[in-house]
């Protein structure tokens, strides 16, 4: 195929078409779905790397191999007849007006906290569960949890130690590293699993909110 001056997505997912056809390559013929999320997980972690650098040359190398998978994605769905890039755009496109009352409606708020809310109503509103994606990291996972409840105390509804104690006192950085990391070592001492522990945390987290806003929505005004 021949390098073009001016490319769009679907020249990226045309090329791979090639890759994968029988003049294409036996690798890329070969992956699926599954084959490729863990390299998909690896990418998504360097562009995070890149942007961390602030190196732009990286983080426009690291953008490209995430585009590459999101092309392999859609070509071997594509392949299945599942869905195409044209299906792919339109929902991201009519997913964005819908979540954005406040710009593309007749919403008016620039309050980025009540547009944060806003955005999780509308997803409930769409039938969305609380809970996030499993694969995941339980930190990660932790994390957006909260953030969609809008519950972040409720995982700390306990008395601090005197060491989250003074994290509280004082936010530091390296000093929160460090908790982490001794608490990674107590549970390989005691034989536990701190990411299998934190995993099942969040699911348990998941269901009460849940269960709580089921409760609420279920209430008569």
């Amino acid at each position: 195929m021949e390098a073009r001056a001016e490319l769009e997505l679907r020249s990226l997912v045309e090329l791979v078409a090639h890759l994968r056809s029988e003049r294409g390559c036996p690798w890329d013929r070969a992956q699926t779905h599954g084959s490729l999320k863990n390299l998909l997980v690896e990418e998504a972690y360097e562009t995070v790397a890149a942007i961390e650098s602030g190196d732009s040359q990286e983080l426009q190398d690291e953008l490209g191999d995430l585009l590459l998978h999101v092309a392999f994605h859609v070509q071997i769905a594509q392949e299945q007849g599942a869905f195409t890039l044209q299906d792919v755009l339109q929902g991201i496109y009519t997913k964005v007006l819908r979540r954005h009352p406040h710009v593309f409606g007749t919403e008016v708020t620039q309050d980025i906290e009540e547009i944060k809310g806003r955005w999780e109503e509308i997803k409930r509103r769409e039938g969305r569960r609380l809970s996030v994606k499993t694969a995941l990291p339980a930190l990660l996972e932790a994390r957006k949890l909260q953030e969609r409840a809008g519950q972040s105390n409720r995982a700390l509804a306990v008395q601090p130690s005197p060491i989250i104690a003074e994290l509280l006192g004082k936010p530091d950085e390296q000093r929160l590293g460090e908790v982490l990391f001794e608490i990674v070592a107590r549970a390989r001492q005691l034989g536990l699993d701190p990411e299998l522990a934190l995993k099942r945390f969040n699911a348990q987290f998941a269901r009460e909110i849940e269960e709580k806003l089921a409760d609420s929505h279920a209430r008569p005004e």
